[in-house]
């Protein structure tokens, strides 16, 4: 597994990882556009709202959970990160495990050669 920034396969995570970063940015962007715009539905829903009855408030902007698009983009930005810094710490740990295997391979079959000059 390549999970070294210069790896072969790491220019394919950064750039699915530019797009999705450029995406929110742009829903960022429209959404704060869309608030500083006068909004005439607004006003149309408070005329609806004299005439009907107060309706229930609902926000554009989040899930059926009450999570905003930005709490969304976060948790998965995060999820992300972890995902990638478990990888690294496995990746870590398995070298380290190799190297350690490697060593003892290494002193055991020294120790077999010495015992067989010995045996001669």
């Amino acid at each position: 597994m390549h999970i070294h920034p210069s790896s072969p396969d790491s220019a394919f995570s950064e750039d699915c990882a530019a797009t999705i970063i450029q995406a929110g940015f742009r829903g960022y962007r429209v959404r704060k556009q869309l608030r500083q715009k006068p909004n005439r539905r607004r006003h149309h829903r408070r005329q609806m709202e004299n005439r009907n009855g107060p309706e229930p408030r609902t926000d554009r902007n989040t899930n059926s959970e009450g999570a905003s698009v930005e709490d969304r983009s976060a948790t998965k930005i995060q999820a992300g990160v972890r995902g990638f810094l478990v990888r690294k710490r496995q990746k870590i740990a398995a070298d380290a495990a190799t190297k350690i295997q490697a060593s003892f391979r290494g002193f055991k079959v020294r120790k077999e050669m010495e015992k067989m000059k010995q045996k001669k």
